[in-house]
């Protein structure tokens, strides 16, 4: 047991990471890993699992090489992030015209659940109700209507921003409410998966092992074909590892900012890929990635999913011919943003197509009108781009509130530690039981030494003609031999049976309690990726954002020096005009994804706060079996115990 992945958990170092992969244990020198320790019988089941799910799930195309998935050529996927600083930084149009429509569609309309349902986060996620941003808008302000000055603008924003919608929060609560991520016993989907190593591996050159998924899953009739039916409610399908890791590439593709389970290694480092007990880890960590994903309300209703857990047996052809397009879940979905991210041009593009006689009609009263709203909407801009500035900051439940990603630091460094005392816990459950279980193997032995002793005394105590005894003296001491050694062969059945009873326990704690051990450790492991992403979304976006409203901002300001000029060729305003239109579209459509992406993370944070539950299950279960197998081993105990009340003492 101390030659587990962690080591002792009570010697580990404050600085160790619970998520390094074993090799960055052993390179740092406080959890050298030994084959033999890992691999015998002592080594623990949990810690080692969970080193598995421990690669940067960001970091895709080094995990997942040469897998067929086609990223579609006229959006953004998550994995271009990093190169859409540079593109930003060069073309002043980065996300096209054809991304950035008049109309946006349906936020729930691209079967993210599956069904249709309201556009509930057409208002703003964030808790405010707010007007159409003009970029949605057909006819867009003008000046001369927002004459009645900014003060009013100022109050609406404030009505606006302090009227939280019902229908902001209908999604995430009714996710929540159907979300159980606990097991068969203690949920109303009664979900069964089961994966099965085929014993045959398959392969000319480079053999590879088949898994045998078996669910109780049921889907749309149309996912199903004809040499594919359920049979008696159950559908049996072959697959790959690769498949698996396959399916993981995809969903990180379109839904990076989702509680995504992690995959057990292809191999392992340290050990062989046909060692017993390793290939027993991994396939019990491909039924945990197929169950966490099941349970998911929303990846449970992908399609890939879907179709990965139906389509009949030769699903690489199917991947081959599929011709699948992977696009991220928020790619072209725009929201209405409230007005504190609306940034207003009406006053910068007004004027510029003017002639020199109009400018020249304006009396002192509406020049002076002019300016003084032209200095009101400059002031509320600078305030739009400050709030813009700090929209990663604010709360998606309280927009005044700015210690959103604060807090998900925080909640980041407490999941580590709160993973390094469950990894403890789980390694003291382990050793416990196997503790007990090797006092049941002693109990073997000791059974196996009280028969050999019940064989020998009848011999030593037996022979009699070496001493003067009366007939009555004999026969009675012979009696009382025979009820010893009849009394002793029944403890000797309890302590074998003990062992069996241990026995039986052991093999339901294996694949039930300690399982639920590692689900646990899953759900916080995708936590921790999800923070990750979130994290790594955010700093390229937040360069994103800098870029385009530099770019508004020298735009702006060129536009204001050389209105009224006329000197001032026009292709210069055009492009100009140009220039600052499409950078605030592409503002606008950056800072709507900023706003989906906070509120997914919000609804899967939510998701997880279901998971405390299955602390609670967990107990109970481990419990409930102590319990039954302690009643079991006290019950022939207390029958031993009765029986050895009559060996005779004289």
């Amino acid at each position: 047991m101390s030659g587990s992945v962690y080591g002792n958990p009570f010697f580990a170092t404050p600085e160790e990471d619970p998520w390094a992969t074993p090799q960055q244990k052993s390179q740092t020198g406080t959890g050298s890993v030994s084959t033999s320790n890992l691999m015998g019988m002592g080594a623990s089941g949990i810690l080692p699992d969970h080193n598995w799910s421990t690669y940067n799930s960001s970091n895709i195309n080094e995990r997942f090489s040469g897998l067929n998935i086609l990223g579609d050529s006229e959006h953004q996927s998550n994995d271009d992030y990093s190169s859409s600083t540079k593109q930003l930084s060069e073309s002043p149009n980065i996300l096209g015209s054809e991304t950035l429509g008049s109309q946006a569609p349906n936020i729930l309309g691209n079967d993210l659940l599956g069904s249709k349902v309201p556009n509930i986060l057409g208002n703003d996620p964030l808790g405010s109700q707010v007007p159409n941003s003009p970029i949605h808008e057909e006819h867009h302000h003008s000046i001369e209507e927002e004459q009645v000055g900014y003060s009013d603008d100022e109050e609406d924003e404030e009505e606006d921003d302090n009227v939280r919608p019902a229908e902001t929060s209908i999604w995430s609560d009714e996710m929540v409410a159907g979300f159980n991520p606990l097991s068969y016993h203690n949920s109303d989907d009664k979900i069964l998966i089961r994966v099965k190593e085929i014993p045959e591996k398959e392969g000319l050159v480079f053999k590879h092992i088949n898994y045998l998924i078996s669910h109780n899953l049921k889907f749309p009739s149309e996912y199903y074909s004809d040499n594919n039916k359920q049979t008696n409610g159950e559908t049996k399908i072959i697959r790959r590892y690769s498949d698996f890791a396959w399916l993981l590439e995809v969903l990180l593709k379109k839904y990076p900012f989702r509680l995504i389970p992690e995959l057990p290694p292809k191999k392992f480092a340290i050990a062989s890929t046909n060692d017993p007990l390793f290939l027993q880890k991994r396939r019990r960590g491909l039924q945990r990635f197929l169950y966490q994903l099941a349970k998911h309300p929303i990846l449970s209703k992908e399609s890939m999913v879907i179709m990965f857990l139906t389509v009949p047996n030769d699903f690489s052809n199917w991947k081959k011919f599929a011709n699948i397009e992977i696009v991220d879940e928020f790619e072209g979905v725009r929201v209405n943003l409230p007005r504190r991210f609306t940034i207003n041009l009406d006053q910068t593009l007004k004027g510029l197509r003017d002639t020199e006689s109009d400018l020249e009609r304006e009396d002192d009263e509406e020049e002076e009108a002019r300016q003084r709203h032209s200095s009101a909407v400059q002031m509320r801009n600078e305030t739009i781009i400050n709030s813009i500035t700090q929209i990663w900051n604010e709360s998606p439940v309280n927009y005044k509130n700015f210690e959103f990603m604060e807090n998900v630091i925080l909640l980041n460094s407490s999941l580590t530690r709160f993973a390094d005392t469950w990894n403890k816990i789980s390694f003291l459950v382990e050793r416990i039981e196997r503790r007990e279980e090797a006092l049941k193997f002693d109990g073997q032995r000791l059974s196996m030494c009280i028969d050999q002793f019940v064989g020998v005394n009848n011999t030593v105590y037996g022979v009699d003609n070496l001493i003067e005894n009366k007939k009555r003296t004999a026969d009675e001491e012979g009696q009382n031999l025979s009820i010893i050694n009849t009394i002793l062969t029944t403890v000797s059945k309890y302590f074998s049976t003990g062992k069996q009873l241990k026995e039986e326990e052991m093999g339901v704690i294996t694949s039930e309690i300690l399982e639920n051990f590692k689900k646990f450790q899953d759900y916080y492991t995708s936590l921790h990726f999800l923070i990750e992403r979130l994290n790594g979304y955010k700093a390229i976006s937040e360069k994103q954002v800098h870029t385009l409203l530099t770019r508004i901002t020298r735009a702006n300001e060129r536009l204001f020096q050389i209105k009224g000029k006329s000197d001032v060729k026009g292709s210069e305003i055009d492009k100009l005009v140009t220039v600052l239109t499409q950078s605030v579209e592409q503002l606008n459509t950056l800072i709507s994804k900023i706003i989906l992406v906070k509120a997914a993370f919000l609804n899967e944070y939510k998701l997880y706060q279901k998971t405390k539950y299955m602390v609670s299950e967990i107990f109970q279960d481990w419990f409930t079996e102590r319990v039954k197998y302690t009643d079991l081993d006290q019950n022939a105990l207390q029958r031993v115990f009765n029986e050895l009340q009559d060996m005779p003492l004289k």
